[in-house]
């Protein structure tokens, strides 16, 4: 690991894949396009009849087996068999399902997915549409879900992974006897692993360069894995080779076979899963763990291991770097999903519909909730970790820049312009309006918008994945103490996580700060605006038709913003009270919290983290105008910023529309509630400087 965090630190910030940048710049999400649109979701209940599993078959990890057992279990199969010119189907412009082996019970259809010139002409043929295949078989997981699939015809990827080192050194062993092996290398035979590990390696990073699409040829960076980290957690069901037997039972899950029956539990059975027999010495272990009692002997090859630590294992370990951190995050994965997979067949849960209460409902033992929030602490996610600096901190710190996290409508555009008002420079989405023409300049600069406002901002925009990115790519915060790089004040976004990860580094923290409001409020004041906001691309037109009521009675494609955007759980995904907790602990380390109904109060405290001189003339003259209606606990700032102000009605505590929001957005309500604790606790930390 201490290599991996060697070769990181090293990688160059500039290094990001066009591919990668392109499809984040287009989604504003980690996930690509193809696999949003044409990938089942991990978290929906599976349906058979509607969607098509499709394995990963990464080489030297099982797949051979898993494709033997589904051949064994009556399953049609598509891989490269079923286009082997000795069956006479390969030049077939239809697809056809047969058995290449008399007698076996086993069928393919007549096309080689594993290879793109295969996946093109099954695509050509209408594989998938066709539905004549239970699964299909490929090494070209991007290539095969972008093409054979669509929207009403999607896939559900699954795969078996293995330690790439542990896989790398089997490969190394079986090509140097594979003479079947189009990639056989008898040369290697008088080789150690040292020195076949020291030459060069096409290689390299196998999974992340198959899951992004890139080839070979070109290498692979710290976002590439992150688009791969986020297609696995959200399309894949992971299994492990080191753990065969629970793989399978939720492939069997998703793939609806029937373990019940007879030939299933053969078939379980000859391949060394399901109970053992006392007595049942058949399966051999080979390549690691694999069972092979029932595999093709050909690809099975037992051989020496490597140890861990070794300088054989650290010297393939260093040539795959991100795939080292990809298989540790697929490791985590493989937990998570038991209980993913176990409930799809259980009865539904409805978290979101849970009444009001207080977060020991969750627990059926007080205990349970001592020791989440004791784990909460170790669970918080490396990069936030690192990258954010703990509340208690110095404030005075120079390592660090302010990073305002603006959770929508709770007062973050006028805590903005109180500060523009001020002479501060900001970085947001403003500086990369294209109407002020310096969003094309590769170098930073920062510039006054406005002649008749002070403030400033820099050319880029940290409002989106993309503009992120596009941000880091010009050397922003990267190189903060070079005289030419602008001075920035603070930076504001929605996006934390992204935000977090991307811009800032244990070397040059995140100071966070942030204003929040009761999520029941919040809900109802995006109602309002988002109704009127025709300049906004989330404006819904159709909510101007609708009061109050009707549009509050179900969700309407968000729930539990905060917490989601705080632990990185997209909408589709259920919460649990782990995930709560794990935010409460984030406020807790890493926030200087502020209320929008203590927005005076909340404002001489970021002051004081701000290094702002209150009593500067113009800086109380801003301070007196934004916060002026501010007792009557109301953000009133039409004249300053009419776009995004304005005045509705408010929703009844205790009205059928306050009930449902409240219950749709339970978990944001419990966080909030903390929130507001932590707001009057952290009073200690600004005592004799607030107001």
């Amino acid at each position: 690991l201490s290599i991996l965090e060697d070769i990181l630190s090293t990688s160059g910030s500039g290094r990001r894949s066009l591919l990668s940048e392109l499809y984040l710049g287009v989604t504003h999400s980690t996930l690509m396009p193809w696999a949003y649109h044409h990938l089942v979701d991990v978290k929906d209940k599976p349906n058979p009849d509607a969607e098509t599993a499709l394995f990963w078959h990464i080489p030297k990890s099982g797949g051979t087996t898993a494709k033997r057992l589904y051949q064994c279990m009556g399953q049609t199969l598509a891989h490269r068999v079923g286009a082997d010119p000795k069956f006479g189907h390969d030049q077939t412009d239809e697809v056809v399902v047969f058995e290449p082996h008399q007698g076996k019970d086993w069928k393919v259809v007549n096309v080689d997915t594993t290879i793109k010139p295969g996946i093109l002409r099954a695509k050509k043929m209408g594989l998938v549409q066709s539905h004549k295949t239970d699964m299909i078989f490929t090494m070209e997981p991007q290539f095969a879900g972008e093409h054979l699939y669509d929207e009403e015809n999607k896939a559900r990827f699954v795969s078996l992974f293995r330690h790439p080192v542990g896989r790398a050194v089997s490969m190394f062993y079986y090509l140097q006897t594979a003479t079947w092996e189009k990639t056989y290398r008898p040369e290697w035979k008088d080789m150690s692993i040292i020195e076949w590990a020291n030459l060069p390696n096409a290689e390299e990073d196998y999974m992340v360069h198959k899951l992004v699409g890139k080839s070979f040829g070109e290498k692979v960076d710290e976002t590439d894995l992150i688009v791969a980290k986020e297609l696995v957690r959200q399309r894949f069901i992971v299994g492990l080779m080191d753990e065969m037997e629970e793989s399978v039972r939720r492939f069997n899950i998703v793939l609806g076979v029937d373990e019940s029956k007879e030939r299933s539990q053969q078939c379980m059975k000859e391949f060394g899963f399901g109970p053992k027999e006392e007595n049942n010495i058949s399966a051999v272990e080979s390549d690691g763990g694999e069972k092979s009692n029932a595999t093709d002997k050909k690809n099975s090859n037992k051989h020496p291991k490597v140890e861990e630590f070794s300088p054989e294992f650290e010297a393939i370990a260093s040539r795959n770097p991100m795939d080292m951190l990809l298989y540790q995050y697929i490791l985590r994965l493989f937990d998570e999903q038991k209980e993913i997979v176990d409930s799809y067949f259980s009865e539904e849960e409805a978290e979101h519909l849970l009444p009001a209460g207080d977060i020991h409902e969750f627990f059926e033992d007080p205990r349970e909730e001592a020791v989440a929030k004791k784990k909460a602490v170790s669970l918080l996610p490396k990069e936030i970790d690192a990258n954010l600096m703990d509340v208690t901190n110095p404030f005075s710190d120079g390592s660090s820049t302010a990073f305002f996290w603006h959770v929508p409508k709770c007062g973050g555009t006028t805590l903005q312009r109180l500060y523009w008002c001020m002479g501060f420079t900001l970085a947001n989405e403003v500086g990369a309006n294209p109407k002020f023409g310096y969003n094309e300049r590769d170098d930073l600069i920062a510039f006054r918008p406005w002649d008749n406002n002070p403030g400033q901002v820099v050319n880029v925009d940290v409002s989106s994945h993309e503009g992120i990115m596009n941000a880091k790519k010009k050397g922003f915060l990267v190189n903060s103490l070079d005289p030419s790089h602008p001075h920035v004040d603070l930076i504001s976004t929605t996006e934390f996580q992204f935000a977090s990860m991307m811009l800032y580094t244990p070397e040059h923290q995140g100071r966070m700060f942030a204003l929040f409001r009761h999520p029941v409020d919040r809900a109802v004041s995006k109602f309002f605006y988002l109704r009127k906001a025709k300049w906004e691309p989330t404006y819904n037109e159709r909510w101007a038709g609708m009061s109050l009521d009707e549009w509050a009675s179900r969700e309407r494609g968000e729930n539990n913003w905060m917490v989601r955007q705080l632990i990185s759980k997209s909408n589709q995904e259920p919460l649990t009270s782990k995930d709560l907790e794990l935010a409460k602990e984030i406020i807790r380390t890493k926030f200087v919290v502020g209320l929008m109904d203590q927005f005076e109060e909340s404002v001489h405290r970021f002051n004081f983290l701000l290094g702002v001189d209150e009593s500067d003339a113009q800086n109380n003259q801003c301070i007196n105008e934004y916060t002026a209606n501010e007792k009557s606990k109301s953000i009133s700032t039409t004249d300053k910023n009419t776009w995004n102000s304005y005045s509705h009605p408010e929703v009844t505590q205790g009205s059928a529309a306050w009930r449902s929001l409240h219950a749709i957005n339970y978990y944001d309500v419990l966080l909030y509630r903390y929130i507001r604790e932590q707001f009057w606790e952290q009073e200690a930390l600004f005592r004799g400087v607030s107001s």
